[in-house]
């Protein structure tokens, strides 16, 4: 534990230490939010919201963006930590921290840990442009989405332990996470409701738990329509995070293994 713990705190230390990343890190949700502020101004004067307003019951497309950034923030904060490993095995520091005896557990906690961290501080000022723009929803709703928020970190530790694994076995796993994270956003949801996605991708987003968690938060927020009731999308989030998890800890274990006796190969 108390090897965890201090690669955490290095970790958050070092993630503040460079003023560059730690200002794109706090301006990136209203970045995200920009082309939806320009999109949202012109769309009503030129009455191109419609069909948006229609499937959200709101027009508020800018703070709908926002909240969808905000969300996807933390859940990009633990799965992206297989960039952090990719980034160690290049520098040669990968097995100068596995000899220090941290668990691989261990180390992703550490390491999400203080990408969460900076995220929360990041992410003060973008809830508070939302809480200036349409208010708090009551302190009960907040409680809902705080919940929502936590199951959606645990389905993401089970995507993190999926990613871990598959870039310790091949070397052109990055491919593979960056894939990821261009798709992910569009299958979550984050940028337009999973209503007006093409037909063929919208079964692809009702397996990808992170959907679930940004609708059910707009809605508390908003007062958006969901999915589904609200109650059986948090129940099916719940379930997809631990299936997340269990299937991901175990895909860790495996190609671990894998890793340990035939080394880095390709796809």
């Amino acid at each position: 534990m108390r090897p965890a713990w201090a690669l955490l705190t290095y970790s958050a230390k070092a993630r503040a230490r460079y003023r560059g990343d730690l200002a794109w890190s706090s301006a990136s949700p209203f970045l995200v939010a920009l082309p939806a502020i320009l999109v949202g101004f012109w769309g009503e004067r030129l009455g191109l919201l419609d069909e948006f307003v229609a499937a959200t019951g709101t027009g508020r497309y800018a703070v709908y963006l926002l909240l969808g950034a905000v969300y996807w923030n933390y859940v990009e904060a633990v799965w992206s930590i297989a960039f952090t490993l990719r980034m160690g095995m290049r520098s040669g520091v990968l097995e100068a921290l596995l000899l220090t005896g941290v668990s691989r557990l261990g180390l992703i906690a550490a390491w999400s840990g203080a990408r969460l961290v900076t995220v929360t501080l990041h992410s003060v000022v973008a809830i508070g442009l939302v809480v200036a723009v349409v208010g708090l929803p009551g302190w009960a709703a907040v409680g809902q989405a705080l919940v929502v928020l936590g199951l959606s970190v645990i389905g993401s530790y089970g995507l993190a332990f999926l990613l871990f694994g598959l870039t310790l076995r091949f070397k052109d796993a990055e491919s593979l996470l960056s894939l990821i994270g261009n798709v992910a956003p569009l299958l979550g949801g984050v940028f337009v409701p999973v209503a007006l996605l093409p037909g063929f991708l919208r079964p692809l987003s009702h397996l990808f738990p992170f959907a679930y968690g940004v609708d059910a938060v707009r809605a508390l927020w908003l007062g958006t329509p969901t999915m589904f009731p609200l109650g059986l999308q948090v129940g099916l989030l719940g379930a997809l995070a631990v299936a997340y998890v269990a299937l991901g800890w175990c895909a860790l274990v495996y190609f671990e293994r894998r890793a340990r006796h035939h080394g880095l190969e390709g796809f």
